[in-house]
């Protein structure tokens, strides 16, 4: 064998061994990224744990009483993390010793404590304010109603039940809410004796998302 042939031979092997190298750099580099990516996903499910466990928790709603916005058996997402109540809220809420339920109920919050609520049953419009003082005639002429989109269905085709064991206007005591179902004639709410005005502490928290179908609150 002469020079060049050696020279040829030790050349190839050279390059051989650098492929090999490639190769393996290659698949290292491979097995990184996978391994990177199980670890986000791992963190990621870890932290959506955590968070489940201590800042947020599943509920059911339980009857038709926030249909259309939410039906009987879905699933749902809440939270009581940093949480103050507002008007329009979705909240659930766990009453013990009530008369209704001591399951835990889901409501729309109408009004907060300090706050007047007055009810046009016959126009299904909802007035909540300040200023207690007011007159039927001055709340009527000065207040805005609440945009309540989710009963427009159930304006249109029925007159809202009269049925309250309160007068209005009715100021709400403070630390309580008055709450009310979206299906103003299939729900027993702050309407009710039976319920009253929730006490703030027995909200368990505020809707966040439904799980399915998926949405936003």
């Amino acid at each position: 064998m002469n020079n060049n042939e050696e020279f040829e031979d030790i050349a190839e092997e050279e390059i051989e061994e650098e492929q090999k190298k490639e190769n393996k750099k290659e698949k290292r580099t491979v097995s990184r990224e996978i391994f990177d990516w199980v670890e986000v996903i791992v963190l990621s499910l870890s932290f959506v744990l955590i968070m489940f466990s201590y800042f947020a928790r599943q509920a059911m709603v339980d009857g038709n009483s926030m249909k259309e916005t939410f039906h009987d058996g879905e699933r749902i997402i809440i939270s009581d993390l940093f949480y103050e109540p507002k008007q329009g809220d979705v909240i659930v809420f766990q009453v013990p010793n009530s008369l209704l339920t001591t399951e835990p109920i889901i409501k729309r919050v109408i009004a907060v404590g300090g706050q007047t609520v007055y009810i046009d049953f016959d126009k299904w419009l909802v007035y909540v304010y300040d200023d207690s003082s007011l007159t039927v005639e001055q709340v009527v002429n000065t207040v805005k109603p609440l945009d309540e989109p989710y009963i427009e269905a159930m304006r249109e085709n029925a007159k809202m039940d009269y049925s309250s064991d309160l007068e209005y206007p009715y100021t709400v005591e403070e630390g309580k809410l008055f709450c009310m179902g979206d299906n103003r004639n299939g729900s027993t709410d702050s309407r009710s004796l039976l319920l009253k005005t929730v006490d703030e502490r027995y909200i368990l928290g505020k809707v966040i998302f439904r799980i399915h179908p998926f949405t936003w609150f």
